[in-house]
């Protein structure tokens, strides 16, 4: 396949790094990620000013702009019929309400938008374990035909192995409490409470990434046009 690889962490970063280097011993990957962290920009695009893109490679291009911005960039100027976009491997995992807020979700809603597969992984610093495990999961997807262009797929991978398999998931309802203590001035610390470890509904992304499975969640969908 022709892939698309983006992330929200930055072209340079670790995670996107790693999936190029396993998606490319059997796929044409094209990374198009921002230059710099674009953490926490959900779908947001850039609308009042030029974008910079630099050419790293013949196959790193560095946005800058949001992730979403970076998906459509490479599906609409590159000149190359991509397949799927994968985005990732995010720094951090995407689960609950987390990915309302994700860039590494917004890019794949971006590609949602151009009527394409997608693909968010996740996973909390333990990237041995998703070199371990990324392909398997990627050949499960394939082998299953989960991909579509009406969703996509979220990945997160557990917070520790072994793994004990693959979970389709659905969002865990999350009781999370956002709050802010006075610094001083007008400086405020976000800080949030989290009920996670406390989750109980075996069928959700939380609970799998804290028992041992790979959960894949199905998000979103595209606009129900005619043409």
């Amino acid at each position: 396949m022709n892939i698309l690889l983006t992330n929200d962490d930055g072209y340079f970063a670790y995670g996107i790094n790693l999936l190029y280097e396993l998606l490319s011993k059997e796929h044409h990957v094209v990374i198009v990620a921002p230059k710099e962290v674009m953490s926490a920009k959900s779908v947001s695009i850039i609308v009042d000013r030029p974008v910079e893109i630099n050419k790293i490679n013949d196959h790193v291009f560095a946005v800058g702009g949001t992730p979403a911005d970076c998906v459509a960039f490479g599906l609409s100027s590159l000149n190359i019929k991509f397949d799927l976009v994968v985005s990732g491997c995010n720094h951090g995992l995407n689960v609950s309400y987390d990915t309302m807020y994700s860039g590494t979700i917004g890019a794949c809603l971006q590609a949602l938008t151009y009527r394409l597969p997608a693909i968010a992984v996740s996973a909390d610093c333990n990237y041995d374990i998703v070199e371990e495990n990324f392909l398997n999961v990627f050949s499960h997807i394939i082998d299953n035909n989960l991909l579509s262009k009406e969703y996509l797929l979220n990945i997160n991978f557990p917070l520790s192995g072994p793994i004990k398999g693959i979970k389709l998931t659905h969002i865990y309802y999350r009781k999370a409490a956002t709050y802010y203590i006075h610094k001083e001035g007008n400086i405020y610390q976000a800080l949030r409470d989290l009920d996670d470890k406390n989750c109980t509904d075996i069928d959700s992304d939380v609970y799998a990434i804290y028992h041992h499975y790979v959960s894949i969640s199905k998000l979103g969908k595209t606009l129900d046009y005619n043409s």
